[in-house]
């Protein structure tokens, strides 16, 4: 073949393995195009469902791989165990010490905690340093890396011909792994390099790969890796630095892994979206939490990229839907930590919001706006070791990568209970916005918004905010002029579902209101609260009628349990978390 324009990744193992190899491939490219042009390039990445197509621009050409000389992309890591085991030869451009490294890494925490910043802080941790350590982590994991790197530095002399074997393998789909394998083993006799075919499937890339009781066929039980062409996984090792992000859980020594899962993406988009969002990731979270700010944190970064980019906008208002046509979310793996060993707990996917879905630059603010303050919300509260606020974490998770209002309700039912509780014991506790809620209606369901807009439907919305929220914190502050009524957000949540119920609850809360405000007007002085008005239930009975008696409920209980935007958040306010649980979490 003299050119190559399109190349398929047979998706294989349905896990990011595939989406490693893909972007190891594109990497690979990526640097063959800038040695062939000196002008624009890129290597476009979609998602075509059986495989991944990548569409090469220009087309790479033969002749430019088979003039190339050496390669390198994979360092070494050096660490004072396996220091005296490297070849002589090996030159320190391919190399990294991984003792410099952490102590780089100490010396910048030390100063941060010290007091220092900006430019009296040492040099930032290396932006790989989270996959130095995962790979540092298991004395395996580590070996197998290592020998795949020094394996592709030992066949520098035939870079080109390595690199033709991939471009072959992967110029049409079906991919041909038994001829590719055969071809390797023809390069390895001739050259006498000595390095067999197949090699160890890491777990770190491989997460349904690890040792165990596995076989293709099952004729026999065994327990041991499992291995594929080892030029297969060296492009894996190569891509895991381009699309994925590893850390450490808050607290623990478990590890999670999220691989960017793409639908249509450049190679270079992919780059600059990525560095932003490793960028706003540099906190270990718990793990349910971890999964919701990663969502959000990646749409904004994607979000941002767009915007900043010349002609990204155009391309992003082409595309729309960011869930569907240009990220679908993140392929995720858990791993436990055993002590001398990790296992794999859990696959999973998190998916990207599917409610963002831009068609102009206000929308792409609008958009910024709302999953920043939800992040916000999410960061600074909600403690998973606690049974409620992991329930609410794992509904607010539900939202984020979801495509409908069902699960955000359930946790704004379920969120009432949490907040005035905590606020009751004194703890922090911080509520959305109302006007989060309306932004956020107007871009999922836009007909309830005509809800929002009800004067009804408000006024009755604000008599619930009055007597929780807004009593509450009056109650604290010595004001004990109106009953602070706690479980109002579950009672009516509970008569939800049957709207002669809920209407009967309702109005029965409605008639007490109006009643105390009545008693505090001819007993205190003001200022006082407003009282509902007849036509405000007419209203609301007319919206029930209309979008459902749950639909009114939902709404009602989360406006009426957020804070207006001219409000200050009445608690506390929560101290900043803090990066890594010590700096020996970060940098062992």
């Amino acid at each position: 073949m003299d050119e190559y324009k399109y190349l398929y990744v047979d998706k294989t193992s349905q896990t990011f393995a595939d989406i490693l190899l893909t972007f190891g491939l594109a990497r690979v490219v990526d640097e063959l195009l800038y040695k062939q042009t000196e002008g624009g390039r890129d290597v476009l990445i979609q998602d075509k469902g059986p495989y991944y197509q990548l569409t090469c621009t220009p087309a790479l050409r033969r002749e430019t791989i088979e003039a190339l000389q050496e390669l390198p992309l994979l360092k070494v890591i050096v660490t004072a165990k396996n220091r005296h085991k490297l070849p002589a030869a090996l030159p320190s451009y391919l190399t990294v010490d991984y003792e410099q490294e952490r102590e780089r890494v100490n010396l910048f925490f030390a100063a941060r905690k010290a007091g220092g910043n900006g430019d009296t802080l040492p040099a930032k941790p290396h932006p790989h340093w989270d996959i130095f350590k995962a790979i540092n982590a298991s004395r395996g994991l580590l070996i197998g890396y290592n020998k795949l790197a020094q394996n592709w530095w030992t066949i520098r002399e035939a870079h080109s011909q390595a690199l033709l074997l991939l471009l072959e393998l992967y110029s049409d789909t079906p991919n041909d792994y038994e001829s590719a394998e055969l071809r390797w083993k023809e390069l390895d006799k001739l050259y006498g390099w000595g390095i067999d075919a197949q090699a160890t499937c890491q777990q770190l890339y491989n997460p349904d790969q690890g040792k165990g009781q596995n076989r293709t066929k099952a004729d026999a039980l065994s327990i041991g890796n499992q291995s594929a062409l080892w030029l297969v996984e060296w492009l894996k090792a190569v891509g895991f630095y381009e699309a994925a992000l590893t850390r450490q859980v808050r607290g623990a020594k478990d590890r999670k892994t999220f691989v960017v899962a793409p639908r249509e993406l450049t190679f270079s988009e992919n780059r600059q979206i990525m560095n932003r969002f490793v960028d706003k990731m540099q906190v270990s979270e718990a793990a349910t939490r971890f999964d919701i700010l990663a969502a959000l944190r990646y749409t904004v970064a994607l979000l941002e990229h767009f915007t900043a980019e010349p002609g990204g906008l155009a391309r992003l208002l082409g595309l729309q839907q960011v869930k569907k046509r240009v990220v679908a979310g993140f392929r995720t793996a858990f791993y436990k930590d055993l002590g001398n060993a990790t296992a794999t707990m859990n696959l999973a996917f998190v998916a990207l919001p599917g409610w963002i879905e831009v068609r102009s630059r206000d929308e792409v603010d609008l958009y910024i706006a709302l999953l920043g303050e939800l992040e916000t919300f999410v960061r600074r509260q909600f403690d998973e070791s606690h049974s409620d606020a992991f329930t609410l974490l794992q509904y607010l998770r539900d939202f984020v990568s979801g495509d409908d209002l069902d699960a955000f309700f359930r946790f704004t039912n379920a969120f009432p209970a949490y907040l005035m509780g905590r606020r009751e014991q004194n703890k922090y506790a911080r509520q959305l916005t109302t006007e989060f809620i309306e932004r956020l209606i107007m871009s999922t369901e836009k007909r309830l918004s005509r809800i929002l807009e009800s004067q009804g439907f408000q006024n009755i919305a604000y008599a619930i905010r009055q007597s929780t929220v807004t009593a509450q914190y009056r109650k604290k502050q010595g004001d004990r002029r109106y009953d602070v009524r706690y479980g109002l957000g579950q009672e009516l949540a509970r008569k939800a579902r049957y709207p002669e119920s809920f209407i009967a609850a309702l109005s029965d809360f409605l008639h007490k209101y109006n009643a105390e405000n009545a008693q505090v007007m001819e007993t205190r002085s003001g200022p006082y609260r407003r009282s509902v008005k007849t036509t405000d239930i007419d209203e609301i009975v007319a919206l029930i009628d209309e979008f459902g008696s749950e639909t009114v409920a939902n709404l009602l209980i989360a406006y009426g349990y957020a804070r207006t935007p001219r409000e200050e958040d009445v608690s506390q306010e929560a101290p900043e978390p803090v990066e890594f649980t010590d700096e020996e979490e970060f940098a062992q």
